[in-house]
């Protein structure tokens, strides 16, 4: 029958009439409680006759509307349904016969085998109980070893019997009758369907019946009904439970509430503002609009589809014919009405209408959401802004305004979230942010969360392992009252918490725990009791199966038992249920189905198993922190710091739990990372489920499963009743719908004929949607509110300029043309295998595609490894084998890199290389030797992935010392707690997929304590390959990053792909440079100083000092300002010089004239030797006040005035260095004094002065003012108590730690 005709009948080929009375002679007649369902019942003929003949009850369902209202017309509505059979609602393991005649036709779209007549076999086999009876009409070809070894899995007992003739009159018709169960021997009995397929048993009426059915299975609650409700159940449901009787129906017909307040925690960057515009935050907004006047705004979102972008090739083999493909794009988008005074109503769908109203009246928008977001920072450092000043890093560097800021901004966040999401770009000193925030809370700094956090409560910090001893280091740096431990093992947490309970308040209790310790833990063993029983293979008095003696019936077989009930434990497979194998105990942790007794045990690791001649080992066993803290310790944990929590973006690994685990036991909890998510929405729904309390009210998974309530005095066992703990797939996927963007492939090929290769017409196959880079406004508006965002820009420090480029690269003519044939023949494999139902072959593919471009020197075998249909043993399969082309040969992306890297030493710009292939097929001292034959300036070294992490820092330190200047490395060795700042220029020789990877390796040397003024990433791709695939997908994913994060503007990748950006890029370039808006990283430096880096400054990790930011005293609260004369103070004041040293840029201003004081600083006998003690003084003093220090200053000049007599006493009260080395300092002064001048030097006291300045610059910035406050000359007055600042700085120290 042709294809479409029988396409025109929806693959309805009913049994001839005349083949009845053999099919039904083959089975015996059993009871009316016994079950028969025909999934594809057509008019329900042959049913109705097999139930008559069986004695057994129908069940049929239909598809088509005719043919399904005969079935019900012949059975009964309770009996007969319509629906589709891939969502048919029927009770499992309920039927003990099923006559499947599926439709004769192929699913295109499949990832499986692609014929449907398996599919719906397999589909429908789950509804059958153990021993029932199939019966499987189909053609011979259909029986395929796919098929062929389902059944010899799932049975046992098959036979093939062969319907006598030709089906319209071209096609042996075959009836595959099968026993589901076990069968002792699949391999056997898949050979058996083989041999059935090419030499059936003929069908003809049978004296006896071969078949008995089995008795019926015991079903508590038994369902057989459509997903699809017909209009008259539809219409009797309506009349019983309306819509409208319901309370959402009602809420809907009340007034809505007015939008809720957004508080963000510190006030969103412009990109953000109007990303969550896009997002419908300025729903029910009342603006002035230029076009409609005054009007109400009311936005909507929905999913739309969008064409992305359309492909067109040669079709493979037919030149003439044409592959097109199209990606479709489903994203949310916001559909804006506006509603005028005048009842006019204006809908704006679609991005152009949307961005065009947005810029129009981006004024009243960016007003209103000014106001909206009322952030709960108000940059005052929450209240700790002198213990913050007082913070030394080696006991000597304070922290930059900035970092204060984020302190304070997450110190207040904590007042009221418990969740804040720290995303701070590499080298902005996390760290340091982190550890301040956590000593401030547990040592009651912050008087707000004092009565939050109990005596005994502690903080715990999970770093990763290289970077515990930095944090630890850091902690100490910042405070030592404090008690900072260790923990490697849970006698380590025990310990620490009993040392925790016993110090008491006010001193902060920390514990460092490595990241990987959070996961590993003892391992574990299956706890089942084996039995050996009997076992059937064929039923008692059933004809002894070919092949088999009737003394081989019964055989042994081992079998799980629970240990608590006794019961078998079953394996449930493709809707099979078998006693479990000890593979599938292993595989996981499984309950009994009965009891709910777990069936596994943890079991000792061999490091604390008894030794040879113990009793008992002396070791305890290893232990999951996670797990202990939460058995022993549920309520010590006020506050939890995860550093680099991009590692947990993944809840199904063990990092991802671990977090979620210890989340839920803290009180608090601070997650930081340089880079929240990978490009895609899902790589952030774990972080967000921990983090944020909406997303696990929306998209709930997870948890203890569900048991059924027990009666007292019942013996039966509790049943699960839910179980939302497999749920995670669904919940992510939930998730990405919202917050993401999914893409659809349909792609349109020519089609042939197969028996005689002429052109049919084209063919549409249209994949599932899948996650694509990109992440809706929706999850910018989602994260907000408890999320920090905090750049190197942010520190309002001089940065150095940085660059990506992408370099592509042609290859070599007989290179691309091996890679092109090549591509096209696994292409070809690929999709044969697809076909037949494997997809295994992608990832072999995938790292041809980019592996050997970069490998031609070597002979390659791409192999694919099969898996067995019945053994499951996977056979190694070469599909094809490429030569080497020449060892000797510099191939041409490796001259690009040969002459990158010369260019770059030339310019004195050490080099680091990243490079993927480093293990198996490792090509590194492949790039290292022709590094050192072409490049004479170059010194190579090679970080190898056996230099533990905690070393990697100290042994690249100690190369580069060696003369070093080109690193080869894989990304992932240096991605976190590594600065590469001695090499400005970084390669990618090879590209990696994951987002986070190359993001934190290419800013491994983008520091503020760089040297050099310009840092360069270079992306070196070949041109036409996958590799150059694989450049634009890290672009795009690079893109919906830097839309989270809220930056503005393109880099050297992302430009790549600028067309794609879509709407919310526009309104970044709309929207996000408007000034109009508050951009919190002009008030993370409000009062900040800016200046360069000089040498000195790199070498001490840039300790720059500034003027003070504190606001000058105000006229009333001041003695009358002096007037100087200008020329002689600036040439004499040592004051003066020092703000000039500065970076000041003093001018004259005109005020109250004191004479007095004017004489005095105009003095020409003002002494040559202040700047030197003033520059000594500056190197050893700890002093954090500026004002206070320009105090001391003038007393000591006047002290040297008098001798040398007290300047060790006076170093001592005034604190002005450490305890111990004043004696030191004091002869150091002296001597200074004494090597610039040997005469008495008549000294005038100087007095203390305030700079004002917003920023520092460079000497040409613009010209500032310098106002000398005077003071009684008879005394120096103490320091005035002044209000708290906005900005109080000191001297400023780069932390990146």
């Amino acid at each position: 029958m042709a294809r479409a005709s029988s396409k025109a009948i929806m693959g309805y080929l009913p049994i001839d009439s005349h083949h009845h009375p053999a099919i039904l002679s083959l089975v015996m007649p059993a009871t009316p409680a016994v079950k028969l369902l025909d999934p594809f019942a057509g008019d329900g003929l042959f049913l109705d006759v097999a139930a008559q003949a069986w004695n057994v009850t129908p069940y049929a369902n239909e598809l088509d509307g005719e043919r399904a209202q005969a079935c019900i017309e012949r059975f009964g509505p309770k009996q007969a349904v319509r629906c589709d059979v891939e969502r048919l609602l029927a009770s499992n393991n309920a039927f003990g016969a099923a006559w499947l005649n599926p439709p004769y036709d192929y699913d295109k779209t499949a990832k499986a085998n692609k014929r449907v007549e398996f599919a719906y076999l397999r589909h429908s086999w789950k509804w059958l109980q153990d021993g029932a009876l199939a019966l499987w009409c189909i053609y011979s070809q259909h029986i395929t070893e796919d098929s062929a070894a389902f059944l010899a899995k799932n049975s046992s007992r098959v036979d093939v019997w062969a319907l006598p003739g030709k089906h319209l009159g071209e096609y042996d018709q075959r009836v595959v009758v099968a026993i589901k169960g076990s069968h002792p021997n699949p391999t056997e009995l898949y050979q058996h369907i083989l041999d059935g397929k090419n030499q059936p048993r003929p069908l003809i009426i049978q004296p006896e019946p071969l078949y008995k059915l089995p008795a019926p299975s015991q079903i508590t609650r038994f369902v057989f009904a459509p997903d699809i409700i017909d209009e008259e159940q539809g219409l009797r449901l309506i009349e019983e439970q309306g819509a409208w009787k319901t309370n959402g129906f009602q809420a809907l017909l009340e007034v809505p509430r007015p939008p809720e307040q957004i508080e963000p925690v510190v006030a969103p960057r412009p990109g953000h503002m109007a990303l969550v515009l896009a997002a419908g935050v300025a729903n029910g907004a009342v603006i002035q609009t230029e076009d409609y006047g005054q009007v109400a705004i009311r936005g909507k979102t929905q999913h739309v589809e969008q064409i992305a972008r359309v492909e067109i090739e040669a079709a493979p083999g037919d030149p003439e014919r044409q592959v097109k493909k199209t990606t479709i794009r489903l994203k949310p988008t916001t559909t804006l009405a506006l509603l005028a005074q005048d009842g006019t109503v204006v809908e704006m769908e679609g991005d152009e209408a949307l961005l065009g109203f947005i810029t129009a009246n981006k004024r009243s928008l960016t007003s209103y959401l000014n106001q909206k977001f009322k952030p709960m920072y108000g940059f005052d450092f929450a209240g700790m802004g002198r213990w913050l000043d007082r913070i030394r890093l080696k006991g000597k560097y304070p922290m930059y305004t900035a970092q204060k800021h984020v302190v304070g901004a997450t110190v207040c966040g904590f007042q009221s979230r418990d969740s804040i999401l720290l995303v701070g770009s590499m080298g902005t000193g996390k760290t340091l942010m982190g550890g301040s925030t956590a000593i401030s809370i547990a040592s009651g700094v912050v008087e707000k969360l004092r009565g939050q956090i109990a005596d005994d409560q502690v903080v715990l910090i999970v770093a990763p392992p290289h970077l515990v001893e930095k944090w630890k280091r850091e902690l100490h740096s910042i405070s030592r009252n404090i008690y900072v431990e260790r923990l490697d093992r849970h006698e380590d947490v025990k310990a620490f918490m009993d040392q925790s309970a016993r110090l008491g308040p006010g001193i902060a209790k920390i514990g460092l725990i490595k990241r990987d310790m959070t996961k590993l833990g003892a391992g574990r063993e299956i706890s089942v009791v084996w039995r050996d029983e009997w076992t059937a293979l064929w039923r008692h008095g059933q004809p002894t199966p070919e092949g088999y003696e009737p003394s081989q019936r019964l055989v042994k077989q081992r079998v799980p038992k629970c240990p608590t009930c006794g019961c078998t434990v079953m394996q449930e497979k493709k809707g099979v249920e078998s006693p479990a194998s000890e593979s599938w105990l292993k595989g996981g942790k499984r309950l009994c189905s009965i009891c709910q007794t777990p069936l596994w045990q943890e079991a000792r690791d061999k490091g604390s198993q008894p030794k040879p001649g113990q009793k008992y080992p002396t070791k305890n066993p290893r232990y999951r922190i996670d797990q202990y803290l939460k058995r022993v310790y549920p309520d010590r944990i006020y506050l939890l710091i995860w550093d680099e929590v991009h590692e947990c973006a993944h809840g199904d690994t063990g990092n991802g739990e671990a977090f979620n685990r210890i989340a839920g036991l803290a009180q608090k909890v601070l997650a930081m990372t340089g880079t929240p998510f990978n490009g895609r929405s899902s790589s952030i729904f774990n972080l967000e489920y921990a983090l944020n309390p909406r997303t696990r009210q929306r998209y709930n998974w997870g948890g203890a499963p569900r048991l059924s309530r027990k009666t007292r005095g019942e013996r039966d066992f509790q049943t699960i009743v839910a179980d939302d703990s497999k749920q995670r797939g669904r919940a992510e996927s939930r998730w990405v719908a919202d917050m993401g963007v999914r893409e659809q492939v349909i792609e349109e090929r020519p089609s042939y004929d197969k028996e005689t290769g002429a052109f049919t017409g084209t063919s549409t196959y249209e994949k599932p949607y899948e996650e694509a880079p990109g992440i809706s406004p929706l999850l910018v508006a989602e994260v907000l509110d408890h999320a920090i965002f905090f750049s190197l820009g942010d520190l309002g420090k001089a940065l150095p300029q940085y660059e990506e480029i992408a370099l592509p690269v042609e290859m070599d003519a007989d290179c691309y043309e091996q890679y092109d044939r090549t591509r096209q023949q696994l292409k070809d494999y690929l999709i044969a295998r697809r076909w037949e139902g494997d997809t295994t072959f992608r990832g072999a593919y995938l790292q041809w595609a980019m592996g050997w471009v970069n490998a031609a020197h070597r002979p390659h075998e791409v192999i694919h490894n099969i898996k067995h249909p019945i053994t499951g043993e996977k056979l190694p399969h070469v599909v094809t084998s490429i030569p080497s082309y020449g060892e000797e040969r510099v191939y041409a992306k490796e001259q690009a890199l040969i002459d990158l890297v010369r260019s770059e030493l030339e310019q004195n710009r050490p080099c680091v290389i990243y490079i993927r292939q480093t293990s198996t097929r490792d090509i590194q001292p492949r790039i290292e030797t022709l590094i050192r034959q072409h490049v004479p300036l170059a010194r190579t070294f090679i970080l190898k992935n056996t230099v533990e992490a905690e070393r990697r820092e100290a042994v690249i330190e100690a190369e580069v010392a060696k003369g070093t200047n080109v690193v080869i490395s894989n990304p992932e060795l240096v991605k976190t707690g590594l600065d590469l700042v001695f090499a400005p220029t970084l390669i990618f020789y090879e590209i990696t997929f994951n987002l986070g990877t190359m993001m934190q390796a290419a800013g491994r040397s983008y520091r503020l304590n760089q040297t050099h003024t310009h840092c360069k990433t270079y992306y070196l791709f070949c041109e036409g390959t996958m590799e150059q695939t694989a450049v634009q997908l890290m672009s795009r994913k690079q893109r919906a990053a830097k839309l989270l994060t809220g930056d503005i503007g393109l880099t050297g990748l992302d430009a790549l792909t600028e067309g794609e950006g879509g709407l919310e890029e526009a309104l970044l370039a709309a929207i996000g440079r408007d000034e109009a808006l508050l951009d919190p990283s002009e008030l993370f430096r409000k009062s900040e100083a800016q200046g360069e880096i000089d040498s000195e400054d790199a070498a001490y990790w840039n300790v720059e000092l500034t003027d003070p930011t504190d606001e000058l005293l105000t006229t009333g609260d001041t003695a009358p300002i002096m007037q100087i004369g200008f020329q002689s103070a600036l040439e004499n004041d040592p004051v003066l010089q020092e703000a000039i040293r500065l970076g000041r840029v003093v001018t004259e201003i005109e005020q109250h004239e004191r004479k007095s004081s004017a004489t005095m600083l105009s003095d020409p006998e003002l002494q040559p030797f202040a700047q030197t003690v003033f520059d000594y003084l500056d190197t050893v003093h700890i002093i954090t006040d500026d004002q206070k220090l320009s105090m001391l200053r003038g007393e000591l000049l006047t002290l040297l005035q008098a001798g040398s007599t007290g300047l060790r006493d006076w170093l001592r009260d005034n604190r002005v260095v450490f305890p111990g080395c004043e004696t030191e300092v004091a002869a150091r002064i002296v001597g200074l004094v004494q090597g610039t001048h040997h005469d008495p030097v008549n000294v005038i006291p100087l007095h203390p002065v305030a700079v004002s300045a917003k920023s520092r610059k460079p000497a040409a910035s613009k010209t500032r003012r310098l106002d000398l406050l005077a003071v009684p000359d008879d005394a120096p007055q103490p320091q005035r108590q002044q209000p708290e600042r906005l900005d109080e700085t000191a001297p400023l120290q780069l932390a990146l730690f």
